[in-house]
């Protein structure tokens, strides 16, 4: 199913930016796309000292540039490529470039599609569904959390990665394997997710993830008992027209990195709710993300709520987006809870 409201472009998902084709035969096609976003970000202070100070800030915003190539192999597959880089487009940055995507695939309607490189997850095949505000979010959905970071864990872009996905009537299905990395001390990671789309708009779905490290490495994260990491994430979608609706639950074990090293056990919701208006030109939205550390003596805990608004007239968007610190509590109780504004825009290629 669509991932958006119909007319709405998010970036979230890099399938959904604009793109512009360069080249075009009877059997191969070459595609750039991406955009150049730049913020006004504040920051409020929490706590004393240094901390207290608040801050607003011009900075970047995940500016990134796409391209993808096909090539029709017979009248039933094809393949290609896709290449990502983010950019930081408001001042000098060492290296320039940052790799977000980059991988080789095979496709066809009925054989589904097999894809291998650094590529979104199939336990984002979910979470994607609440991953849809302009700055923040994702951090009780497990999408970027890991002991090594949302990518080498796989939950979001994931590294060293093979995915298979095909659907059958309203139901889809996504595999993933990850290969071993002695840089993370990952021995494997594995996935699996399933959805199902309803004829009137509303989507199901769940994902289980799976990672095995090395302990015994000397670049392993965690305690000697830690070194096999578990997530599981049930999702629920809802589109129309004018209306987006979904929210995750999720529970992790060895997994998130927020409160500590490496939590013994996590769990997280995440919801947002949004309004599309002409088509697509205005939207307002609001969300919430929780996570919560369920270690044994642990005071662990983030939670805010957002609220947003944004215009979006062809390859431009201009929004506000303000996140409402409600706690922010590591593992020893200490409270950094702060509010947070993003005033952005963007120009889509």
């Amino acid at each position: 199913m669509k991932k958006l409201v119909a007319g709405l472009v998010l970036s979230s998902v890099a399938s959904s930016v604009s793109a512009v084709t360069i080249y075009e035969s009877d059997s191969s096609t070459v595609n750039i796309g991406g955009y150049l976003g730049v913020e006004a970000f504040y920051q409020e202070g929490y706590g004393s000292g240094e901390d207290s100070d608040s801050s607003f800030e011009l900075q970047d915003r995940a500016s990134r540039i796409r391209f993808s190539f096909e090539h029709a192999l017979n009248p039933n597959w094809l393949a290609g490529a896709q290449l990502e880089w983010g950019f930081n487009a408001v001042e000098k940055s060492d290296p320039l470039f940052n790799n977000r995507l980059g991988n080789i695939y095979f496709q066809s309607d009925s054989g589904g599609s097999i894809r291998i490189g650094k590529q979104w997850s199939a336990y984002y095949d979910v979470a994607v569904w609440t991953d849809q505000f302009w700055k923040f979010g994702g951090d009780a959905s497990g999408t970027y959390d890991g002991r090594n970071g949302g990518d080498e864990s796989g939950m979001g872009r994931a590294d060293d990665a093979i995915t298979y996905r095909n659907s059958f009537g309203g139901f889809n299905l996504g595999l993933q394997y990850q290969f071993e990395n002695d840089d993370s001390a990952r021995d494997y990671g594995y996935q699996v997710s399933g959805t199902y789309d309803f004829d009137f708009g509303m989507s199901l779905g769940l994902a289980y993830a799976e990672n095995g490290y090395n302990s015994n490495n000397g670049n392993y994260v965690g305690n000697a008992s830690q070194d096999t990491a578990e997530s599981w994430l049930l999702g629920l979608v809802y589109e129309s027209d004018s209306v987006y609706l979904a929210g995750a639950y999720g529970e992790y074990k060895n997994l998130s990195s927020y409160f500590s090293d490496v939590a013994d056990k996590a769990t997280g919701v995440e919801l947002i709710v949004m309004y599309n208006m002409q088509g697509g030109l205005y939207h307002v939205y609001g969300g919430y993300n929780g996570l919560e550390d369920k270690s044994q003596g642990s005071q662990g805990e983030l939670s805010y709520a957002l609220l947003g608004f944004g215009w979006k007239p062809s390859q431009v968007l201009v929004a506000l987006e303000y996140k409402f610190g409600l706690e922010n509590k590591d593992a020893q109780g200490i409270d950094m809870k702060q509010d947070e504004m993003s005033i952005q825009a963007r120009y889509f290629f």
